[in-house]
């Protein structure tokens, strides 16, 4: 009878440590499994973001089909990468796929909706679109999004798109508040210059030039505009002098050939008489 008992010991003892190194065993096997696992996604992350990097030089450099190659594989490798869709949504864009730059735009949006540079990137793609209010929605999340970095300028692109829906009025109040957070914002400041000449607010269009010109060279844009202020103010010198500038720093700009077509008018008006 001990012998019996002691064999069912034994065997109950044996059966224990067996059950006991398999839970071990399981326990190893699945903290492995996690390493693994864990280890796989950083892998998969940094291809997906080294591609990334590598479709934005692209991107940068005008090689749109070259980043398209690049992005793809970041997107590929990294399906949930936002910044990946959001980027790739521009490669799109700027190859005139605006459907496909749509389905991603949407996409990096929904993977990140409080980021704001994302926000920011497809509220752009909207307004491009024609679809103001719905850029409107996006682009004052983007300027809500507490971790994004340059609300100042999400507001002016903001100014910038009602000024295409033909909303001065809303567009004068965002570029307004644009310029309380960055008073040089050289954008916003053109911007204005531009809606005070068309409320023919003229010696405040004057004062954003000059304001503007005091952190940016003006552009064949902004000289034409600036003659338009003058020669509505009646100062002709000045008119002269932003006409000089054209001439000598853009002279085949469209603004130069708009100058050149009213001063051959002029001159046959004045033939005519």
């Amino acid at each position: 009878m001990r012998q019996t008992r002691y064999g069912a010991h034994n065997h109950t003892t044996l059966l224990g440590r067996i059950l006991l190194l398999c839970l071990m065993a399981m326990v190893l096997w699945g903290c492995a499994t996690t390493k693994e696992l864990e280890q796989e996604e950083k892998t998969r992350f940094r291809i997906a973001d080294t591609n990334l990097r590598l479709g934005l030089g692209y991107l940068q450099q005008g090689r749109e089909e070259a980043a398209l190659e690049k992005l793809k594989k970041a997107v590929d490798v990294m399906p949930d990468y936002a910044e990946a869709h959001s980027s790739i949504a521009l490669a799109y864009e700027r190859l005139g796929q605006r459907d496909k730059a749509g389905e991603h735009y949407r996409r990096a949006v929904e993977l990140k909706p409080k980021d704001g540079a994302i926000q920011n990137n497809f509220a752009v793609f909207l307004c491009g679109q024609g679809e103001y209010q719905a850029a409107e929605e996006h682009f004052l999340k983007a300027i809500n999004s507490r971790k994004y970095r340059t609300p100042a300028q999400a507001m002016e692109n903001l100014g910038r798109c009602m000024m295409r829906a033909g909303d001065l009025k809303k567009a004068e109040t965002y570029l307004r508040k644009a310029l309380q957070i960055n008073p040089r914002l050289p954008g916003a400041l053109l911007l204005m210059a531009q809606i005070s000449l068309e409320k023919k607010r003229l010696l405040s269009g004057r004062a954003y030039l000059q304001r503007y010109q005091e952190v940016a060279r003006l552009g064949p844009d902004g000289l034409w505009l600036g003659m338009q202020v003058e020669k509505g103010l009646g100062d002709m010198a000045a008119v002269r002098e932003y006409e000089n500038q054209l001439r000598r720093n853009y002279p085949d700009s469209n603004e130069m050939r708009m100058l050149l077509e009213e001063e051959a008018r002029q001159r046959g008006d004045a033939a005519a008489k």
